[in-house]
């Protein structure tokens, strides 16, 4: 990857290096720093799981009643403008929840950040892919997990310590009864303002990644884009459904996983997650490894089953060093989903449904997190996560068995002509 990393600068690929920079100071900030203390703020709210769980849902909410239209939308205003959009709007919502901690404004914080969140989501891979040549495109969705999983690695280490760091800093200017402990709502808001500032400046590299126009489309490719084949899209992006859930089962709670089976500190639960992120950076960066030797389907078939076992261990695990290491399993081969995926679903599709994709697969992926978050709270309080990181287990290697079965004798769109797809899926 360095090797690639090299040429890139040999070869003056500097727009797809600034947006490495940008990616990379994005994750410190929103799904580094925010995600670590993020729940922890909650409770210093006085919130408990089922609120928490609500709280969490919403985002996923707000992308499952959005994606399609903002997919749409990205078509006409292009993926770099709803990209810059997007990351400033997200440093406004992390702001409400500091300055508006009612139950009503964080809960509509929850929902915008789900919709800003979303359409950058479903305008990132479609940018990537214009970024690099088709033959690096693998490469280079490996190196961006690299990139994105390293930094929110350094986020979480980072973020379960910034709380008391901000009281430390601030122990002059605000009073002593709200500077008393790290877990306070002062210190969890002053730690998400930070996040804040973080993200915010993730924009500027981005500033300067230039693309191709959106508006350059001429009348012929928005009648075809107008003719979206959706049914065959809703089967190729299937995958994404039972990979949301599982996602949404885990992601938003390991934090709480691990503070309340081993009573792990705030510092510890950001140590533990570090960790795990730089797992998930890693072990994809194999990815080039694995295309080559089974193909991408078979390939996530494969790891997928890997993940499902260490969230079987996750599951079982009674010490924390034990807890940890089957962590770092399950969500790091689990993630190996996330930069292969995308490029062999759009490798199956014309470019000019590449946003469109995007936003089917984000409904997908947004309707299964929603539904797992929803009932998450119940389930931590009557079956507890032993048996949910079971249900994940078996959701992850479902996903990992249709993944196989819809493309492994499915043909690349190289070989299909784009009349021909239109007329099969009209």
């Amino acid at each position: 990857m360095a090797a690639v990393l090299g040429d890139w600068l040999r070869r003056d690929k500097r727009h797809a290096l600034l947006f490495l920079v940008y990616s990379a100071i994005f994750h410190i900030g929103l799904l580094g720093m925010v995600d670590v203390v993020l729940n922890f703020y909650f409770v210093s709210l006085g919130h408990g799981p089922d609120t928490i769980a609500f709280l969490q849902s919403l985002p996923r909410l707000a992308g499952l009643l959005t994606s399609v239209p903002v997919s749409l939308l990205t078509n006409r205003l292009g993926t770099h403008r709803v990209i810059l959009y997007s990351t400033l709007g997200i440093v406004g919502t992390v702001m409400m929840l500091v300055f508006l901690p009612t139950l009503p404004a964080l809960a509509l914080s929850r929902f915008l950040l789900g919709f800003l969140y979303g359409a950058q989501q479903i305008a990132m891979s479609p940018l990537m892919m214009t970024l690099v040549e088709q033959q690096e495109q693998t490469s280079f969705f490996a190196l961006h997990n690299v990139v994105s999983m390293t930094a929110m690695s350094f986020g979480s280490l980072i973020g379960g310590g910034t709380p008391a760091w901000m009281v430390s800093l601030l122990a002059g200017v605000a009073s002593a009864e709200d500077v008393a402990s790290a877990q306070t709502p002062f210190a969890y808001g002053a730690a998400l303002m930070a996040s804040g500032l973080v993200v915010l400046i993730s924009a500027l590299p981005f500033l300067y990644v230039r693309i191709v126009s959106a508006s350059s489309k001429d009348a012929r490719t928005r009648a075809r884009l107008a003719r979206s084949p959706w049914g065959y899209l809703v089967v190729l992006m299937l995958p994404m459904l039972p990979f949301g859930f599982t996602g949404g089962l885990t992601f938003p709670f390991y934090n709480l996983f691990f503070r309340d089976r081993f009573g792990s500190s705030d510092q510890l639960v950001g140590i533990i997650l570090s960790i795990g992120w730089l797992g998930m950076a890693f072990i994809p960066l194999a990815n080039p490894w694995w295309e080559k030797r089974f193909g991408r389907a078979n390939a996530l078939g494969l790891t997928m089953m890997i993940a499902a076992v260490g969230f079987m261990g996750l599951a079982f695990a009674s010490t924390l060093a034990l807890s940890v290491l089957t962590f770092v399993i399950a969500a790091s081969f689990r993630n190996v989903m996330q930069p292969l995926f995308q490029p062999l679903v759009l490798d199956h599709l014309p470019v000019d449904f590449h946003n469109t994709a995007s936003g089917v697969g984000m409904v997908l992926w947004n309707i299964g997190w929603f539904a797992a978050t929803s009932i998450s709270g119940y389930l931590q309080k009557t079956v507890g996560f032993g048996v949910i990181m079971q249900i994940v287990a078996a959701g992850v290697l479902f996903t990992g068995v249709i993944i196989v079965l819809i493309f492994r004798n499915r043909p690349r769109y190289q070989l299909v002509s784009a009349a021909a797809l239109q007329e099969e899926h009209p």
